[in-house]
């Protein structure tokens, strides 16, 4: 019983796993196209503009999705934690922007800006998890 548990477990994940590659493929690949064919460090700083609002707006398609057809309560808790994680991101974006502000060169700029694309690509895809976690038919 235990192994077939962990199996299902096992497989659940790995389908997750797979189909948030999916989720992430295309805004990663455009990043990293738009990246090789930025000729300066503004150019570079555009990709992850473009990439952070991709990343974005799929956050909120995400959400809204997750939201579908919830009880009222769920909607409620899910609401109030996203309302905390966007508190804590715009702090810890605070964090990055003077962490990186005290090096020199412009890499730096562009270091911060992939980290906090990162944030909310993270968050994105733990939606997307949360809300096919419940989906054991694929």
């Amino acid at each position: 019983m235990y192994y077939k548990v962990v199996v299902i477990s096992a497989s659940l994940l790995f389908c997750l796993s797979a189909s948030g590659e999916e989720l992430k493929q295309n805004i990663d690949s455009t990043l990293q196209k738009c990246k090789l064919d930025a000729v300066s460090t503004i150019d570079s700083q555009n990709c992850y503009i473009k990439a952070t609002t991709a990343w974005d707006i799929e956050l909120g398609n995400q959400y809204k999705l997750l939201m579908k057809d919830q009880p009222e309560n769920v909607r409620a808790a899910l609401r109030d934690s996203q309302r905390q994680w966007i508190k804590y991101r715009d702090s810890y974006n605070n964090g990055i922007e003077k962490f990186y502000q005290k090096e020199e060169g412009t890499i730096w700029s562009l270091i911060a800006a992939e980290s906090k694309m990162n944030i909310i690509r993270d968050k994105t895809l733990d939606l997307y998890r949360l809300r096919n976690s419940t989906n054991l038919g694929g």
